[in-house]
């Protein structure tokens, strides 16, 4: 049985579409089953809904808070209005990506970031779409706001926090994302955490084109990127760290990422 990996959060969108669609077909060769495409603003939504029809992958529309505009009131009624118009959409699979970030380039919006947060979640109950989460510097923050509204399931992406905070998520019900940071020696927090959480706690994303694996911050120095092609790689190394087949990190993987992204489409492999 052929391998199929689930790419839970990547930005193909910001490749051309030429691009998008012959790194597609170049992971498909590795396995590359499925994969959730995050936009990160107004801008970016029918970009994002346009790679997901081209590559036969799904996506998922929200305003991330790295990027808010000043105008973040009309942004949330925009994003409103095309979860409303597309909400029998089949490509569309969640609300992301969004989520806070404490780090200090964005600090001094963070009580923005908080309301525009919490309109999303409220939306995420609304449509029915899981939520994937932006947390940096932030998840004690982003618990306060699960424990205020409850919200669906959904991926912490790029996790990196403590195994209290990653109880605490598990607890409402959502899986930790992991991808290029594994692969650095030293991420060591990171690798245990991968290493040790539940089997059915963990999914793999790539983040494309952010957070490069090592190898490939080595052969590109000036600017490196992560690919959808790199998701094998990020399952092999979840297998050496978790003592687990291949195989079995793959199938353990791909029902985890069904189970938190119900409607992801699954592509047929070469």
């Amino acid at each position: 049985m052929s391998l199929r990996w689930i790419d839970t959060h990547n930005h193909l969108f910001v490749f051309k579409e030429k691009e998008q669609v012959e790194l597609v077909s170049q992971a498909k060769e590795k396995g590359y089953a499925g994969a959730l495409i995050c936009a990160g603003g107004v801008e970016n939504f029918e970009l994002a809904r346009q790679c997901a029809i081209r590559t036969g992958l799904s996506y998922a529309v929200g305003l991330h808070p790295m990027y808010l505009r000043d105008r973040w009131q009309e942004d949330l009624k925009e994003l409103e209005v095309f979860l409303e118009k597309h909400a029998e959409d089949p490509y569309l699979a969640a609300i992301g990506e969004c989520g806070l970030d404490s780090s200090e380039a964005y600090r001094s919006n963070l009580a923005i970031q908080e309301r525009v947060l919490s309109e999303q979640m409220k939306m995420s109950k609304r449509y029915g779409l899981p939520l994937s989460l932006h947390g940096r510097q932030a998840m004690d923050l982003l618990l306060k706001y699960m424990r205020r509204l409850a919200p669906l399931k959904g991926v912490v992406h790029a996790f990196n926090g403590s195994p209290n905070q990653a109880q605490r998520f598990m607890d409402f019900g959502f899986k930790l994302g992991f991808g290029g940071a594994a692969s650095y020696d030293g991420s060591k927090r990171i690798r245990k955490t991968l290493a040790e959480l539940p089997e059915d706690a963990w999914v793999l994303e790539t983040d494309c084109p952010d957070i490069p694996p090592d190898w490939r911050r080595d052969a590109n120095k000036d600017n490196p990127m992560s690919l959808p092609v790199d998701l094998a790689a990020y399952g092999q190394i979840a297998a050496e760290l978790r003592g687990i087949s291949e195989e079995a990190a793959c199938d353990q993987a791909l029902k985890n990422s069904l189970e938190v992204f119900p409607r992801l489409l699954i592509n047929d492999l070469p």
